[in-house]
């Protein structure tokens, strides 16, 4: 395939889930539960044992997310990203614009790799004893990122 931007949105969904999800879905236990596609819009969602995982495309931005089973509050992976490098102490927020860890936007390979290399921690994030404290950190990781990116409100 050559160029796969120039495919409609339901294929260039397609090929990005099948070149950098599909197999570590699958390897995983994840089924397909839910799919739409809508005009300019598509999704699916996968769900595992431990784990729920959605991959859009909006207009043409590809976006993956995760949520545990026991939240419907989803988490996109540049958000898992910071958050796993705070954990493992690699990075702070307090570095300056450019190198902090919130406007570092990871492209679907690089997604699909920390999803891969981190999925025991994943799984243990986001299971039932540990989800809620998991997505309160990641709530107050997209706070900083919002107001990183667009100032704070006022």
């Amino acid at each position: 395939m050559n160029n796969p931007n120039h495919l409609g949105i339901k294929e260039y969904l397609d090929y990005s889930l099948n070149k950098y999800y599909i197999g570590i879905l699958k390897d995983n236990g994840f089924e397909l539960v839910k799919s739409k596609m809508s005009g300019m819009a598509g999704f699916y969602v996968y769900k595992s044992k431990w784990l729920n995982f959605m991959i859009a495309n909006d207009r043409g931005i590809i976006e993956t997310n995760i949520s545990s089973l026991f939240s419907e509050e989803y988490y996109d992976f540049d958000i898992i990203n910071a958050y796993l490098a705070r954990l493992s102490g690699l990075n702070s927020a307090s570095n300056k614009f450019g190198g902090n860890d919130l406007t570092k936007r990871l492209n679907l390979e690089q997604e699909s790799n920390l999803f891969k290399s981190n999925i025991d921690l994943i799984k243990e994030l986001f299971n039932k004893e540990n989800y809620k404290k998991t997505e309160f950190e990641l709530d107050k990781i997209g706070n900083e990122r919002a107001d990183l990116l667009f100032g704070p409100i006022k």
